[in-house]
């Protein structure tokens, strides 16, 4: 009897305790925005995208917190031309990038429809796409016989490379509607692109310092 009825209240409180929880807002939405700052440096010519866009999940907690959790995708791109005496070559990458930020927000609490926030928070990235490759070289320095090569495509993927996030902005309330545009910082661990030619032909590298200008919005 003592362990039914310790199972009885250990599930009583679980429910009557958890109704809070799962009681707590949801906001379900889209994410969008521009890449302010450089994604690519070295020899090589950037050709990605500045756009960034994808889903977004957003729970209300208490004492003027939540927790926001995207999916945002943007295409990363060079081209790169490497001409010398006895070669010619164009080499360019396509990649598909991934971006999952986790951001615990505090909402500073000013009016019913104006909300000025700030937020910190971790995000992993997955990098993976395409290389293609094509040139000619000399076969013969002498008699300057030319030996071209067919195109050369490859699947290309990086190690998943992890940021720390820090955005701030404001929210705009209407009924069931937010939008909530902001900055958001990104500095990543390590440049998931970092490359440089044995000879000294080309280096590039991606950045690790980005800043973005977003607009969300969300449905509750």
């Amino acid at each position: 009897m003592r362990i039914r009825f310790l199972l009885t209240s250990g599930f009583t409180f679980l429910f009557l305790g958890g109704q809070p929880a799962l009681a707590q807002p949801v906001a379900i939405g889209v994410e969008g925005g521009i890449l302010t700052t450089g994604d690519v440096s070295g020899t090589l010519m950037p050709e990605s995208k500045r756009y960034i866009v994808g889903p977004k999940l957003e729970v209300r907690l208490p004492w003027h917190l939540s927790v926001e959790v995207d999916a945002l995708y943007r295409r990363v791109g060079f081209l790169g031309y490497i001409n010398s005496c006895c070669a010619n070559s164009v080499t360019g990458e396509r990649d598909n990038s991934w971006e999952f930020p986790m951001i615990v927000k505090y909402r500073f609490p000013r009016g019913p429809k104006l909300h000025p926030f700030a937020g910190v928070g971790y995000a992993p990235r997955i990098v993976s796409g395409n290389d293609i490759s094509s040139g000619s070289y000399l076969s013969n320095f002498d008699t300057g016989a030319i030996t071209y090569y067919s195109n050369v495509h490859r699947s290309v993927s990086y190690p998943v490379t992890r940021g720390l996030v820090v955005s701030g902005g404001v929210e705009l309330g209407a009924r069931h509607v937010i939008i909530s545009p902001e900055l958001r910082y990104v500095h990543w661990s390590q440049p998931f692109l970092n490359s440089e030619g044995g000879d000294g032909s080309f280096r590039y590298a991606s950045s690790q310092d980005e800043l973005f200008v977003l607009v969300g919005i969300a449905w509750h």
